[in-house]
């Protein structure tokens, strides 16, 4: 080695050896190798050992999927038809107690077909619901990031367990930095992939979308610092489905698989099944209910429209029959007049339309009448009781 002012002297150059530096890796030392097959928990879903990210809008099932996600590991059987990676598993959740978690594995079990007893030493769950200080790490005010007792004890108890796949619900109360501030959600992040390499494993970590409606909450640190993030959905308020318990689960980001894969599930008996597995019968009694349900939606949405722009419908024949309107519109989705007439007559017998005085007519001065649907507030007509008939006269 030389100076600018001539080579270095041998005290110089022990002392630049003394200096701390960064490990580096040598490509030459790759020639003539082929590259290690990627490992996964769940192929192109969960990457190990790397922290995978997991959203989804309140009451989709986080904690139920991520259960029985362990529960499918520890057992090495399908998780909604992908393979798994066979290995003990973890679940630690600050919100549930063990009575809710005892209900929720007795259905997973019985989805998956395995009773609770084959799952000794391989499925541990944690419920720290009512303890204090569950953060696993804590920010002093310069931002540094400092470990707690709590993470430890996840540590040492993965580790004990020869954990492979470890479950973290969730991140409001894991994580005790500001979500927007960028330094602090990426040492968070980090973290999580420092503990999946020391288990040699996968960590699974839940969190909340924002209410603007992004699929994560805070800072785009928790999309960038992430390998893998996925996002639970189920039918919203403009779903017109009428399906509640449709989900779907979708890589929001792989950077080792391809984005946007998704998975359709259902929720069933306290536990999240593929309908094809379900048996031929009841996938097909679903789908009718299904239909009928996306269907009323559908009838009630035209209503709405065509009651905003003031153009009443009826449901007498006329050129003003609701279902031969609606078919013409966008709004019916091209479902037909058969299916809206059908819609129709389940949304009278079920009180959800009425006929009723929409409004006035001033220049034929006489009042406007028509369908609409009926106020949940509104009480639903008692059913008018059948009179008596009177004895016939002998």
């Amino acid at each position: 080695p030389r100076s600018s002012s001539g080579p270095l002297t041998l005290a110089a150059i022990e002392t630049a050896e003394a200096r701390p530096m960064l490990r580096t890796v040598d490509p030459a030392s790759w020639d003539g190798l082929a590259p290690p097959d990627r490992e996964w928990i769940m192929p192109e879903w969960i990457p190990l050992p790397k922290a995978t990210y997991l959203t989804a809008r309140g009451s989709a099932g986080k904690s139920l999927a991520v259960q029985q996600m362990c529960t499918a590991a520890a057992m090495g059987l399908t998780f909604l038809g992908i393979e798994t990676r066979k290995c003990n598993s973890m679940y630690v959740t600050c919100e549930d107690d063990a009575t809710e978690l005892h209900r929720r594995q007795i259905a997973i079990c019985g989805t998956l077909g395995c009773s609770p007893s084959a799952l000794k030493g391989r499925l541990h769950l944690v419920s720290l619901a009512g303890e204090l200080s569950n953060e696993i790490a804590t920010f002093n005010p310069e931002g540094r990031m400092a470990l707690t007792d709590r993470f430890h004890e996840i540590e040492n108890t993965a580790q004990h367990h020869d954990i492979g796949l470890i479950a973290l619900d969730n991140v409001a109360h894991l994580f005790a930095g500001n979500e927007n501030i960028r330094n602090q959600v990426a040492a968070f992040c980090n973290l999580l992939n420092r503990l999946a390499a020391s288990i040699g494993g996968a960590v699974i970590f839940i969190g909340h979308p924002n209410k603007a409606g992004a699929n994560f909450s805070g800072s785009t640190a928790w999309e960038n610092q992430v390998r893998s993030r996925l996002f639970l959905d189920m039918p919203g308020a403009d779903d017109v489905s009428g399906d509640p318990d449709k989900r779907t689960l979708s890589r929001g980001k792989a950077n080792y698989a391809r984005n946007g894969a998704h998975i359709e599930f259902r929720w069933h008996h306290g536990a999240f099944v593929l309908s094809s597995d379900l048996p031929e019968s009841e996938r097909d009694d679903l789908a009718t209910v299904a239909q009928a349900a996306g269907d009323n939606a559908i009838f009630l949405t035209c209503l709405a429209e065509r009651n905003r722009q003031g153009r009443p419908v009826s449901e007498r024949y006329s050129r003003s029959y609701a279902p031969t309107v609606f078919a013409q519109m966008s709004e019916a989705r091209g479902i037909g007049k058969e299916r809206l007439e059908a819609a129709m007559d389940r949304l009278f017998r079920t009180a959800q339309i009425e006929r009723a005085v929409l409004g006035r007519d001033k220049v034929k001065a006489r009042d406007v009448e028509g369908l609409r649907e009926v106020a949940a507030s509104t009480p639903k007509p008692s059913p008018k009781p059948v009179p008596e008939r009177s004895p016939e006269r002998s």
